[in-house]
């Protein structure tokens, strides 16, 4: 019986399917220096791929590996000079390894699950934490309800919907009453701060997702024959649930109205779908990208609306009078936030430090020579604290100074 290759060894650990023996000739294996650049190309492949690391309770066959990997980030780090400082995916697959395997204990690895555990673990003095399920309700007579994730239970009623937080989610349900229509339309809003998500359901069944510092104002409850429209402002997801008009067969369209401070920046019509809007102010244009089904993207100003379809992305530069398609949209880079993960791939510094403000609530500076044009490469979790990130960061050849919750990108 011939004997398995390195790359099936490691593929066998990282399934759990190892036996003891394979584990030790795995580990000979991993020093001996002929494998070396196997075994960077494969820990890059698999902490490319959503940062989710299994294997074996065993303490010390977990030890010898971590040790392993260190010795592999070290060795690239001594190799590659500064100035080269993150055009390689490895050199971030590396550090990402080191965080997720032994920076503190931010995962441990278990034998009856398939995705890594938190562990809590005493957080330094004065460190910045990400962000978390946090939002502001605002109801129609101007009365605020802060919602976090602890809370369960009714919180108001709204018209004919009684509003509902459970699980982290604010769920609108059309009461018992509601055979008779409401003719007052009563909106609400939902607003996340920066270092907020949350998660909405609308009272037909449209799921939605706000990322940091966004916003979404909706009626309580739709008009069986009307649109349904709604209002947002910063970066929302939404899984729209078809639904059709009483007296006829067409479908009731969905349409979302993407605010700026200018008023209306674009009008996205949906019929039933799935994608991701970002219109963000300190974003260079705002982009619409459908995951599922089939929208049009109307612009004030524009006279014939441009039609999209899934894996395309919209673009919209507020200064110029056009709307730009991309084809091959990067989805899972688009929908990372969403996904409780930070995707780069090949993004300038500048847009990485947007995100990392909008989920740890920074303020975010650039001194003279930072490698602002740096492009990006990689994956992180989202449940990082910030100081991993920047070990991590660091690690890659990013410095930045922290002075409070003011982070400085050095040259």
């Amino acid at each position: 019986m011939s004997q398995p290759s390195f790359t099936e060894l490691f593929q066998k650990y990282i399934t759990q399917t190892c036996t003891p023996a394979e584990v030790d000739q795995l580990f000979e294996m991993l020093e001996n220096e002929e494998n070396e650049l196997a075994g960077k190309e494969l820990l890059k492949a698999h902490f490319q791929d959503g940062l989710e690391p299994t294997g074996y309770t065993d303490d010390a066959l977990r030890q010898r590996l971590e040790n392993r990997f260190q010795l592999i980030e070290q060795q690239i780090a001594d190799q590659q000079p500064r100035t080269k400082r993150v055009s390689l995916a490895w050199r971030w697959a590396a550090a990402a390894a080191v965080l997720i395997l032994v920076a503190g204990g931010i995962w441990y690895w278990t034998g009856q699950e398939k995705k890594p555990a938190v562990v809590s673990i005493p957080q330094p003095q004065n460190e910045v934490v990400p962000g978390s399920n946090k939002a502001v309700l605002t109801l129609a007579d101007g009365k605020t309800i802060a919602l976090d994730s602890t809370a369960v239970g009714m919180l108001s009623q709204q018209g004919n919907a009684t509003v509902n937080q459970q699980d982290g989610q604010l769920i609108y349900e059309l009461s018992s009453a509601s055979n008779v229509p409401s003719r007052e339309v009563i909106y609400n809003t939902l607003t996340t701060p920066r270092g907020g998500q949350y998660q909405l359901t609308l009272p037909e069944g449209t799921q939605v997702w706000l990322n940091s510092a966004s916003s979404i104002r909706f009626p309580a409850a739709f008009n069986d024959d009307s649109d349904r429209v709604v209002y947002i402002t910063g970066e929302v997801y939404l899984e729209v649930k078809p639904r059709y008009r009483k007296k006829k067969k067409e479908r009731t369209p969905f349409i979302v109205l993407v605010q700026s401070p200018a008023g209306t920046l674009a009008e996205v019509n949906v019929l039933g779908t799935h994608f991701n809007i970002n219109a963000y102010e300190d974003e260079p244009f705002m982009s619409a990208t459908l995951l599922e089904g089939k929208v049009s993207i109307n612009r004030p100003g524009i006279a014939s609306p441009a039609f999209l379809l899934p894996g395309q992305q919209a673009q919209l530069n507020p200064q110029a009078k056009l709307v730009h398609v991309i084809n091959n949209a990067d989805v899972k880079q688009i929908m990372a936030w969403k996904n409780g993960l930070f995707r780069f791939d090949g993004t300038d510094l500048r847009t990485v430090m947007r995100q990392l403000e909008r989920w740890y609530d920074v303020e975010i500076s650039f001194e003279k020579g930072a490698p602002v044009s740096e492009p990006f490469k990689g994956v992180m979790q989202r449940s990082l604290q910030l100081s991993q990130v920047l070990k991590g960061m660091a690690a890659m050849g990013i410095h930045v100074k922290k002075e409070g919750k003011h982070l400085i990108v050095l040259p």
